[in-house]
């Protein structure tokens, strides 16, 4: 009986002893979560900002600037197929005429030799020897006149072969007649030549063509084409079926247009193929020498990129990242300074006992976003949040 006791009671003193040892433990855990006091905080270093999160900066950076630029243009540009007439004009002037050019229309009962072009920087001529023949006429009345570009007497070589077209607006108006017989290459129609007057159309340029709901419409809002600069127009449409359609490009409300043998009455329209579904066309008009492009042929995600909303799409988004980013650093930089979170201390009683709790799924997320916080309870009114680690 004796012996028993005597094991009970040194039993007793052992669990007495692990008890005390458990509680030691648990206050210096507790005290090295504890805030420091004042000769502490005095040496308190601000923490510094995630590398990730420089490094995010700077890719978000990148990428906005990147797709702003939008260098996908020009590889859509180059990636697509020009499109080309049905058939082959039937006429190209020659660039050497012996005689040189001349102006014929309606104007001057369509006399081929009567108002020769000029390239001597004369009589509304720009630049002398510049390749580029030009003739002012002054029209007495308003009204629509048909004209030709010819090598001069050879009726048979003007262009274009159904004539050209220019509106006079006012009374006594001169009119700036523009013939450029030889041009380099390019996806541009007329390839080999120019045609240009200086009128005043009535209206901005419209895509016309069989691919349109109601086909060869010079009134269809949905085809209207948008300045691009420089006097440039250009219109971005997805063709909703495969197949093969033409297309020229008309003054809105007016059969008048531009083809592919420049202004006429009755353009020759280009002609393209789409292979899939709201495949992309561009259809291009320079203003500067009345000339018309259609490119087709684009793949689809090239297409959004270049030419739908998929660059600006990502630019948004990089933009928002870097502005949400931006401030969630400041943020952590000015606002949660671990120096001010020491002196705040307990925000009810403002006390600076406070002991780490369990973090919430919220503290982690933003530990994970680069802010070091703990959530702290405090000991004297039991208020519990979060501050932000030492």
């Amino acid at each position: 009986m004796d012996d028993r006791e005597e094991t009970a009671e040194h039993s007793g003193e052992a669990d007495n002893d692990l008890a005390q040892q458990g509680t030691r433990r648990r206050r210096r855990k507790e005290r090295r979560y504890r805030f420091g006091s004042q000769k502490r905080r005095i040496g308190v270093q601000l923490p510094r900002l995630s590398w990730w999160r420089e490094a995010l900066l700077v890719v978000l950076l990148v990428t906005a600037v990147f797709f702003l630029i939008n260098p996908f243009t020009r590889l859509a540009q180059a990636r697509a197929t020009a499109a080309k007439p049905l058939e082959p004009l039937a006429v190209t002037p020659p660039t050497l005429p012996e005689e040189g050019y001349c102006l014929a229309g309606d104007f001057q009962e369509w006399n081929g030799r009567s108002t020769p072009l000029l390239d001597d920087g004369t009589q509304g001529d720009s630049v002398a020897g510049d390749g580029v023949f030009s003739r002012t006429v002054t029209f007495a009345e308003p009204g629509r006149y048909l004209w030709r570009a010819m090598p001069c007497g050879q009726w048979e070589l003007g262009v274009p072969e159904k004539s050209a077209w220019v509106f006079v607006t006012m009374p006594n108006q001169p009119i700036t007649f523009t013939f450029t017989p030889d041009l380099p290459s390019t996806d541009l129609w007329p390839q080999t030549y120019a045609l240009k007057a200086s009128d005043t159309l009535f209206a901005g340029p419209v895509a016309v063509g069989s691919f349109q709901t109601r086909p060869w419409d010079s009134e269809d809002g949905t085809t209207q084409m948008r300045p691009s600069g420089n006097g440039q127009y250009q219109l971005d449409y997805r063709v909703p079926r495969p197949g093969s359609y033409e297309v020229y490009v008309a003054v809105q409300g007016y059969t008048e247009g531009f083809g592919a043998d420049g202004r006429s009455r009755e353009p020759i329209p280009l002609t393209f193929t789409t292979q899939s579904p709201m495949e992309m066309v561009v259809i291009q008009y320079d203003g500067r020498t009345d000339r018309i492009a259609v490119l087709y042929g684009i793949p689809g995600w090239l297409g959004s990129l270049a030419y739908g909303w998929g660059a600006r799409i990502i630019a948004g988004i990089s933009i928002v990242g870097m502005l949400v980013l931006g401030a969630q650093m400041a943020y952590s930089h000015f606002v949660l300074r671990p120096d001010r979170q020491y002196s705040a201390g307990c925000p009810n009683c403002q006390q600076h006992d406070l002991r780490r709790i369990s973090r919430e799924t919220s503290d982690y997320l933003l530990s994970i976003m680069g802010i070091p916080v703990r959530r702290y309870r405090c000991s004297q009114c039991g208020w519990k949040g979060r501050r932000v680690k030492r």
